[in-house]
């Protein structure tokens, strides 16, 4: 069963902005998809990460892991009660977005939602938490990083394949 998770905006550079409406008139996928694509991707190569993640909220609050599981879904980390043991300096490894750092000169986008897994949806709401809370601030690091790292491998040149058969020559 999809999950449904629910935001309503992200911020993104004009640059990045581009590069995200070539792709869908090229692709034919909606921005929604395309970043729920990034999401899905992130988190599938964080995976670990965000597994320990849980694990050590499920630890340092005591909580049967079913119980925890039921209030992620539900409440979100809203909902959750207090740690039993704090969570100490040591406790968590460095965050993989730890090195993104978006620039000031951003626009908002309007989003509904995406569709995860279970999984993901636990994993996306453990990474927001573990990430300071907020969820624009956190779908806008996904987003600046899947593009910054993959635009001129990955998009660029099927962008450039639709106006030229140059990629052929060689």
């Amino acid at each position: 069963m999809a999950y449904q998770f629910s935001l309503t905006y992200y911020y993104i550079t004009q640059e990045h902005d581009d590069y995200l409406t070539s792709f869908s008139e090229a692709s034919g996928d909606s921005r929604q998809t395309l970043v729920m694509q990034y999401v899905r991707g992130w988190l599938g190569r964080n995976r670990k990460y965000y597994e320990q993640l849980a694990k050590i909220d499920v630890a340092k609050r005591e909580m049967d892991i079913d119980e925890w599981v039921n209030v992620v879904i539900n409440d979100g980390f809203a909902g959750m009660p207090d740690y039993r043991y704090p969570i100490a300096d040591g406790d968590i490894p460095p965050n993989p977005l730890g090195h993104i750092v978006l620039p000031g000169n951003m626009e908002r986008r309007d989003i509904n939602y995406i569709h995860l897994t279970k999984q993901n949806y636990i994993l996306l709401r453990t990474g927001i938490h573990f990430d300071g809370g907020r969820i624009a601030h956190f779908m806008s690091k996904v987003v600046h990083e899947h593009l910054f790292r993959n635009w001129q491998v990955l998009y660029l040149p099927q962008i450039q394949a639709e106006t030229s058969n140059d990629w052929l020559k060689e």
